[in-house]
């Protein structure tokens, strides 16, 4: 053996020994490996379902809060009534969790409050895995509360006050829609300050009332820088619809015709035309009021959009008479001085006089505008005041809707067109066709313009696509059955969309509908 190998033998011996060692440990071990597995083989599993389950029963409550979300929100939107929203959230309910679904759910428990509906439910999550642990099922919780509020809403109603709406007493339904309306809206603010909801009652005419004054209807300053009438020297207001002599508050829509924008500065108010014709330096009858002498008045285009701010024009009606005199042309007969003793005479026109023998406030609506407002008392005071009388306008309706809800003269209640916190609507409501009034419109006398039924259609549709394009959601409604389709169709084409024209043929109809609207006008959202 030489001296290396006696140098490797030891390790030799201690590597040989170390394998029997391993071998004989592993031998004598593998059994209880086994046993190990057997015994830890249920948990392992039952680690990795409990994993299962858990993640399977967060999906449940996942669908569960979901479903409850999506069918609050439904059935709030969809009626203002306990019972029925209720009942809705219901089948909303099962559509949005259907049977087949993970999870077994408990019908919804449901609690209606003046502006909140809050909602609960269970569903039983029956497990696959953790039932090694004798855990055979979860209880999973959800709730949520659907609060029915509105951020920043500028609404005008502009409704028919016309004669017909005295028929079975349509004017107290409308009241009834228009109040409902307010209501709901009011009830689901947190703030009134959000709400602001102005009123224009129309006939054949507007009453604008003490407001074209610069004054509230009591008499108190509404602006001291609001003046948009031109108020002659011998005309005082009244309220009195039956007076003699008064302005009852309706305008004559402005006319530019031919003249220049500033004609009434060269003219020279007539004593006892009352507004209706100014006199011209050169004797003309024309300038800023009427020219009697003309059948061509027009307001085109200021009838049609939201430029002309006034001053307007008062309306009284009495026709304007021609004034004739008689003027001597030439002598037939002479006396022997040379002096005429007979003259020739003819009838020369010498001016235009207004005539007041009948009710001059007549066609003016009884009812008057409400600029927009936050006072819901106040508003359903205005609405109260509405008293059917006349005939049909809604262009003209439609034209001070949009002045209400402008933020330009003459009314500055509206924010900017631009201002996105906010939203503008306009709800217009009719029971007729429009007409053309046989003595007074808002266009002056009938005697002294050409504009008719079309015109009135055509301007109507103007207004509403210029208001569509400044971003106002319209709704529109025909009330009642007498209603030719192709007025329908004018109102449909106004409306923002064919859906937000409504046909109301029927009182009852008439109130649903305004509830409707109520409820889609309003910013429904999760509150946590």
């Amino acid at each position: 053996m030489t001296a290396a190998d006696n140098e490797t033998a030891p390790k030799n011996r201690l590597f040989k020994k170390a394998r029997l060692t391993f071998l004989m440990f592993a031998c004598c071990t593998g059994g209880t490996i086994a046993a190990m597995f057997a015994i830890l083989a249920p948990v392992m599993i039952g680690v990795t379902g409990a994993a299962l389950d858990i993640s399977q029963s967060y999906l449940v409550r996942q669908r569960l809060c979901s479903a409850l979300d999506a069918s609050a929100l439904a059935a709030v939107a969809s009626s203002n009534e306990e019972a029925k929203i209720k009942s809705e959230l219901l089948e909303y309910f099962k559509k949005n969790y259907p049977d087949e679904a993970i999870g077994v759910a408990i019908d919804p428990d449901v609690t209606v409050s003046t502006k909140d509906v809050f909602v609960k439910s269970t569903a039983r999550y029956d497990t696959s895995f953790l039932r090694v642990f004798n855990i055979d099922e979860f209880n999973i919780y959800c709730e949520t509360t659907v609060r029915r509020e509105i951020q920043g809403l500028e609404v005008v109603m502009v409704l028919d006050n016309t004669g017909s709406m005295s028929t079975n007493n349509n004017i107290g339904s409308l009241r009834t829609a228009a109040n409902s309306f307010v209501d709901i809206l009011f009830e689901r603010t947190s703030d009134p300050n959000f709400i602001k909801i102005g009123l224009v009652p129309y006939a054949n005419s507007v009453r604008i009332g003490r407001y074209g004054l610069g004054m509230n209807p009591d008499g108190t300053v509404y602006s001291n820088d609001h003046s948009i009438i031109n108020m002659p020297p011998d005309v005082s207001y009244t309220n009195n619809h039956n007076s003699q002599t008064g302005w009852y508050g309706c305008i004559v829509e402005h006319s530019r015709g031919d003249n220049l924008p500033n004609d009434h500065l060269n003219a020279t108010y007539v004593p006892g035309s009352y507004g209706q014709l100014w006199r011209h330096n050169n004797g003309d009858w024309d300038g800023f009021g009427w020219d009697p002498s003309r059948n061509t008045n027009d307001a085109s285009p200021y009838d049609v959009n939201d430029d002309f701010t006034g001053p307007w024009n008062i309306y009284m009606k009495g026709d304007v008479e021609e004034e004739w005199v008689q003027e001597r042309t030439n002598c037939r007969r002479w006396r022997s001085n040379g002096s005429c003793r007979e003259w020739n005479y003819r009838w020369v026109l010498d001016g235009y006089s207004w005539d007041k023998d009948t009710l001059p406030n007549n066609g003016c609506p009884k009812a008057y505008i409400l600029p927009m407002s936050s006072n819901q008392a106040a508003i359903k005071g205005r609405i109260a005041d509405m008293d059917p009388h006349g005939a049909t306008l809604g262009n003209v309706g439609m034209m001070w809707g949009w002045r209400l809800i402008s933020p330009e003269k003459p009314f500055t209640e509206g924010v900017a067109w631009d201002d996105n916190r906010w939203r503008k609507a306009i709800v217009m409501m009719t029971d007729g066709e429009n007409v053309r009034d046989g003595q007074y419109n808002y266009f002056w006398d009938s005697q002294k313009n050409q504009i008719g039924v079309s015109d009135y259609n055509e301007r109507f549709l103007s207004i509403c696509n210029q208001l569509k394009a400044e971003g106002v959601l319209i709704y529109t409604i025909t009330f009642y059955s007498n209603i030719s389709d192709t007025t329908k169709a004018f109102y449909r084409q106004c409306a923002t969309s064919p859906e937000q024209h409504y046909d109301a043929p029927t009182q009852t109809d008439l109130i649903k509908v305004f509830e409707k609207i109520s409820r889609e006008l309003s910013q429904i959202h999760i509150r946590s």
